[in-house]
């Protein structure tokens, strides 16, 4: 895999601040000031003082924009590059991701659902019935390869309702067929209300989902013909036994009846036009989604976090039985950290076939995109004919539905697992040679964060096998997690998990560099040689905050950015401490320890 070390090796010489001549320390805390805005008090706005001379200093929106657009460009170098041509491990990879390239950036033709119709009508000559192979999905139902509720090695095709998060798309739908002038143009809207309609009727909080095999879902809904749907979901090498140990997840059944009999009902002709009419809305909302030394000190850092919510698992603030404490420590220890969404197979064989039934052309990006739909959507459902339809985890690797590329670290229930996306693994947000406070105080506080995950009301179900569990439901049951949860909820959030998973983060992140109860009043600080004006205390904060600074509207599932900030310092006690603000009266908790039942602990750093 030379040419893919390569790839990941262009990405340090992009910026003048991560020069081999440049002291990063020195470029890490340059930026840090650029951001501030002294016109703020700390003990107030301590979002507004780290962040608030943000958008005066930069040229991005956020710090992500930044990391992309750094990312972008080292993709680009990679690709206009003559960089692995001669490769001897992966050829096929590397031809098809230039070729893929070369589509993208020479094929003129643009999508606008603006368009006059006779235009926007070249980008819907999508193949009548291959929608689902190329990758639309959630119009009529909504059809995925997971994982068995409580088996995390089982794959399983659940079946539902259209999400929630699809009514965007209705809506983009929506506006296209206002735009312009549409045969059979009152059927489909009539075929839209009547959907919704139904969705609404027939939505529940917690829908009762059956487990069926392939015989018994065509049983009890025989109305959807699903030897066509998995014929072309699946291919033409299979045979009928193969499909009888299909084993499906359905949910929303009487929605899924009622939905089918009305299409049953409905003439072809809007039917068909409504869907290459979402097809067309796919295709437009698509986005695309060394490294040996960042692993090494990601390892490090999510050690120190791991190490550190032992101790509190040491005074075990909530008073879990040994039963309870045995389960949270499993499940400690089974973390597993993934930096970049790849596999852990190595053979270069694995890696220049993958993509080896993408037929790319170097003329047609469209072409090449309904290919890759249509690749993504194959090898979501590859695996269902293995005996079994058992995961092969030395393969596998995140593929969910969400079609935004991800940007920021997350963690999966089902995995036990945070992974890191390579491309938050650059200058300002992480370099591998910073100074310790500045990783453990960002990296350490967003690792912290999704370790959480795996620790407040939802996750805490999932055991270290990523498996629902009694002991975890007692756990979120007992008295002592449901006062901390109480705590957390006193402040309104758009997600309470989220904000658990801040104030549990920031305060691991904090004890796992400080030590536990570490009180900067009672201690003496020298300057570090890279930052003169702040102690090493505010200097963490400061740099956590970074993590956050930009001038983006709230995020879907997060509070604002400002609020997150500040919230989550006004939680940790030590905060106020070493900004020398008035101390709070009380602070929400959850995991650490009272200063009375913590163990004893040194600093793990000499100020």
């Amino acid at each position: 895999m030379g040419s893919l070390v390569l790839l990941c090796g262009c990405l340090v010489a992009l910026s003048p601040f991560i020069q081999a001549d440049v002291d990063i320390n020195m470029a890490t805390s340059s930026q840090i000031h650029k951001n501030l805005n002294r016109t703020s008090a700390p003990c107030t706005e301590f979002w507004n003082f780290a962040c608030g001379g943000f958008a005066n200093a930069s040229q991005y929106v956020d710090n992500f924009e930044w990391v992309e657009d750094q990312f972008a460009m080292a993709m680009v170098e990679f690709m206009e590059s003559r960089m692995g041509e001669n490769d001897i491990q992966a050829p096929q990879l590397i031809k098809q991701m230039r070729t893929y390239y070369k589509a993208c950036t020479g094929d003129t033709l643009k999508l606008s659902l603006s368009d006059p119709p006779q235009v926007v009508w070249r980008w819907l000559q999508e193949e009548s019935g291959m929608y689902l192979e190329h990758g639309l999905n959630g119009v009529f139902f909504d059809e995925r390869v997971d994982v068995a509720t409580n088996d995390s090695t089982r794959r399983v095709i659940q079946i539902s309702m259209p999400d929630p998060s699809s009514r965007f798309s209705v809506l983009r739908a929506l506006e296209l067929l206002r735009l312009h002038d549409w045969e059979d143009e009152q059927e489909m809207l009539q075929l839209m209300a009547k959907l919704q309609q139904l969705q609404r009727k027939y939505k529940e909080d917690s829908p009762v989902v059956y487990t069926w095999t392939y015989n018994e879902i065509r049983r009890q809904l025989p109305i959807i013909k699903w030897d066509l749907i998995f014929g072309q979901l699946l291919g033409v090498h299979h045979t009928a036994k193969e499909l009888e140990h299909l084993l499906f997840e359905v949910s929303d059944v009487e929605y899924l009846r009622e939905a089918f009999q009305f299409l049953m009902d409905l003439d072809s002709g809007p039917k068909d036009m409504y869907l290459r009419i979402r097809q067309l809305v796919l295709i437009q909302e698509f986005v695309y989604q060394n490294r040996e030394q960042d692993t090494r000190r990601l390892e490090e850092i999510m050690g120190s976090l791991k190490a550190t919510f032992g101790k509190y698992l040491d005074a075990n603030r909530l008073q879990l039985t040994p039963h309870q404490l045995t389960y949270v420590r499993a499940k400690l220890e089974g973390i597993q950290l993934k930096v970049g969404n790849l596999p852990a197979e190595k053979s270069p064989e694995f890696y220049d076939t993958y993509y080896e039934s993408a037929n790319f052309s170097e003329s047609s990006f469209l072409g090449n995109l309904i290919q890759v739909l249509a690749l993504r959507t194959r090898l979501q459902h590859a695996g269902l004919l293995k005996p079994e339809s058992r995961l092969d985890l030395q393969r596998y690797y995140v593929n969910d539905n969400v079609l935004k590329a991800r940007t920021s670290p997350f963690y999966e229930n089902e995995r036990n697992t945070i992974t890191v996306p390579m491309e938050f693994l650059q200058f300002p947000l992480f370099d591998h040679r910073q100074h310790a406070i500045f990783q453990q105080s960002l990296m350490g506080a967003v690792l912290g964060h999704e370790m959480n995950h795996a620790f407040e009301q939802e996750g805490i179900l999932f055991d270290a096998s990523g498996n629902e569990s009694p002991v975890g439901l007692a756990i979120r049951e007992s008295q002592p997690f449901r006062e901390a949860i109480k705590c957390a909820e006193e402040k309104p959030a758009i997600s309470l998990k989220e904000r658990l998973a801040d104030l549990n983060g920031l305060q691991l992140a904090y004890d796992s560099f400080f030590g536990l109860h570490h009180d900067s009043r009672k201690l003496e600080y020298r300057p570090y040689a890279f930052e003169p004006e702040f102690k090493a205390p505010q200097l963490f904060h400061l740099s956590y905050a970074q993590f956050f600074c930009g001038s983006l509207p709230p995020v879907i599932a997060h509070d604002r950015d400002d609020e997150r900030v500040d919230v989550s310092v006004g939680n940790l006690q030590q905060f106020a401490y070493d900004f020398s603000c008035p101390s709070s009266s009380s602070t929400c908790e959850m995991w650490r320890p009272r200063e009375e039942t913590a163990p004893t602990s040194d600093s793990h750093v000499n100020p």
